[in-house]
């Protein structure tokens, strides 16, 4: 490393020792060379080695030493809301103390704040894929994305296998062509099965990309625990080994649903004096950052989670995690269980507590391939025509009017939709004329305010359900959303259900507002709500490897499964046979 760059590792570390760290981890250290030169490189690396610093340090010292005129320079994407406001909470320090400005932006965003940012724009902006679409859309904020030098994409291998990710890669494109300057790209990713693909992904197919990979082994100590009898004594199995783990700090239980979670978090309330807290995406913003806080400064007994927790927000020392059933994926199970001790040198810990036979097996297979890194390969999606269509009519806004070809050059950048063809947008221009969205012709042009609706109405590449707003009539706050199919089937004032881990009772919907007035009660069994979203797959070799294991438990009993166990596998194949 020339003096340059150790010029540059040596202000960094300055900045961290403000922070109780000595040195840098390998990753931060070998992404400086990289990232001071302007280079594209996807960083992997496992959870707790610092990849965060790694991108935005390198980054900000650059954008410190030239303040070039008002505009954002530095856009910082994360998959979730949650996330952003984590990573806005560690960095602004960074950022300020180097003369930088530093704002978020997503979905809960005030219009107050939104419009302080389009008068003042910050020299970085955190924000999800969908804000960021919405931005690279809008007039006001175009022009102050014309010095963008930066774009970060955080927990990549979330949006691999996904239209999210497909969506947001023709998103960086355009925000490249409405840039002044040359956009390097840098992507943060834990642990992936194909590292070459994802680097495409992240920068497109003609475009040179460093990867960068710890190769340092984190060890995963895990275990599966069976709970035998009815739901109540596994309910009570789990209590009491989450009393006898509580000493050593805080529990992070995470489900594979929302459902699931309201219900374990009741049960848990009804039945123990734990003190436990609920976080999932269908909870109200306050709800969740409350959450957040409280299991960073360990004031809480157990967190219920779904997903929610599960990317990269710092949630502090935990010293072990719970998985309920399932995980159904080992990249899903490494991530989970390296939420606890987020050290890098240290050895994540974590259980997993099944009732079903199935969800036994499943998880002794996924423990199997995570002990052997033996991950999930991650598939693109490639030409989705919703995309299509949508960033067709985004390219219009972005522009005014536009060509054929200009359309093509754009969509072909990217790695999903290389292999366009003119004809493709040809068809997606002859149906959107049809539907009276744009005029086609050797320009293409909007026609009136029918594409702002379906662009912006449309914005998400996630199944989009009306929702009721939860309101506490005593407290008078938001306290989540229930999906309208749930309300349409329960929805009678004097009907309790749970949420947020507590009972509430309903007193008056208004079907107008799309609003539930509710007034709490004391810890009950009451209804469970239930949202729509998709379940988590499981490839085929897990399934593969399932099924060889059942036929090993048969033939001998080494792997110490009860008679009972067995029996339950035989008397599956008997229905099987039967079918």
């Amino acid at each position: 490393m020339d003096n340059k760059f150790k010029n540059i590792e040596f202000q960094i570390l300055e900045i961290l020792n403000k922070y109780g760290k000595t040195k840098l981890t390998k990753i931060q250290s070998s992404s400086i060379p990289i990232i001071s030169k302007k280079q594209n490189v996807l960083l992997i690396a496992p959870t707790g080695s610092g990849k965060t610093e790694a991108a935005v340090l390198p980054i900000f010292i650059s954008l410190s030493k030239s303040k070039l005129d008002k505009g954002i320079r530095f856009i910082y994407i994360t998959p979730l809301k949650a996330l952003n406001r984590d990573i806005f909470r560690r960095t602004i320090e960074y950022a300020n103390n180097l003369g930088l400005s530093a704002q978020i932006r997503h979905g809960d965003t005030s219009q107050t704040d939104r419009k302080k940012m389009v008068q003042n724009p910050p020299d970085i902006l955190i924000t999800t894929p969908e804000t960021f679409a919405i931005m690279i859309s809008s007039p006001n904020l175009i022009n102050n994305m014309k010095k963008l030098e930066w774009i970060v994409v955080d927990e990549l291998h979330e949006l691999l296998n996904n239209e999210r990710g497909t969506h947001l890669t023709v998103s960086m494109e355009r925000a490249s062509d409405i840039s002044e300057n040359n956009v390097v790209r840098v992507g943060l990713s834990a642990t992936i099965s194909n590292s070459s693909l994802a680097s495409k992904f992240l920068v497109g197919p003609n475009r040179n990309c460093n990867i960068l990979i710890d190769k340092s082994i984190r060890t995963y100590d895990m275990e599966c625990k069976y709970l035998s009898g009815p739901l109540s004594d596994g309910i009570q199995q789990l209590i009491n080994y989450i009393k006898k783990i509580r000493s050593e700090g805080s529990v992070l239980l995470f489900t594979n649903t929302r459902d699931e979670a309201e219900y374990i978090s009741l049960m848990l309330k009804i039945n123990s004096k734990l003190s436990v807290e609920i976080h999932h995406g269908s909870l109200s913003k306050e709800v969740r950052e409350e959450t957040e806080k409280k299991l960073r400064n360990g004031e809480v007994d157990l967190v219920v989670s779904t997903s929610s927790l599960e990317l990269g927000i710092d949630i502090g020392n935990l010293n072990s995690v719970i998985q309920w059933g399932s995980p159904r994926q080992a990249i899903k199970l490494i991530q989970r269980i390296g939420r606890s001790r987020h050290q890098l040198q240290s050895h994540a810990k974590g259980s997993i507590f099944v009732n079903k036979l199935d969800d036994e097996l499943e998880a002794l297979v996924l423990i199997n391939r995570v002990n052997n890194y033996n991950l999930e390969n991650q598939s693109i999606h490639k030409m989705s025509w919703d995309v299509l269509y949508h960033h067709i009519l985004g390219l219009i806004l972005q522009n005014g009017a536009i060509t054929y070809d200009y359309i093509l050059n754009i969509f072909k950048l990217t790695y999903p939709f290389q292999n366009i063809t003119k004809t493709d947008i040809e068809l997606c221009i002859n149906l959107l004329n049809d539907q009276g969205i744009i005029y086609s012709g050797e320009n293409i042009r909007k026609r009136g305010f029918k594409i702002f609706s379906y662009y912006f109405g449309n914005i998400s590449t996630i199944p989009d359900i009306q929702q009721f707003l939860v309101v506490d009539t005593i407290s008078r706050k938001f306290i989540g959303k229930l999906d309208q199919f749930f309300i349409g089937e329960f929805g009678e004032s004097g009907n309790t259900f749970t949420l947020k881990g507590n009972s509430w009772k309903i007193l008056s919907i208004d079907d107008n507002e799309y609003k539930i007035f509710v007034e709490p009660l004391s810890h009950q069994i009451s209804t469970i709500p239930y949202w729509f979203g998709e379940l988590i797959p499981i490839d085929f070799y897990t399934s593969q490897s399932v099924g060889e294991l059942r036929s090993k438990i048969l033939s001998n009993n080494k792997y110490q499964v009860s008679k009972d166990q067995i029996q339950n596998i035989k008397q599956s194949y008997k229905i099987l046979k039967l079918l």
